[in-house]
């Protein structure tokens, strides 16, 4: 089960922000967005042979489709995939933006 969220524990994590761009790029994690085409039966998959981490997966969802997965603790927030998807469905988030996105979905879910 995720820890607890809590607005001083959110504010606590955010208030030691990255200070230099090696920092940031790794306290980020790709997040792949609905404009995968992937997902329409378009057979892409730039990013994943892009992710050297190999955290950029494919799963068949059925009629030809597959959705890309991407495993947070392999993505270590490098960008590679960024500048080769040709819709730009990926992007970079902090992992305490993603942390809190995990949070709120937990707080969601019925017990």
């Amino acid at each position: 089960m995720a820890a607890e969220l809590t607005r001083r524990g959110l504010f606590k994590g955010l208030a030691g922000g990255a200070k230099t761009e090696a920092d940031r790029q790794s306290a980020s994690v790709a997040q792949i967005g609905e404009g995968c085409v992937e997902a329409k039966g378009v057979s892409c998959r730039r990013c994943g042979e892009a992710c050297d981490a190999d955290a950029i997966h494919f799963k068949p969802i059925g009629g030809g489709r597959n959705t890309a997965f991407l495993a947070d603790t392999l993505c270590n927030g490098c960008g590679a995939c960024l500048s080769v998807c040709p819709v730009n469905a990926i992007a970079l988030i902090s992992l305490d933006r993603k942390a809190l996105v995990s949070g709120l979905a937990d707080l969601r879910r019925p017990a």
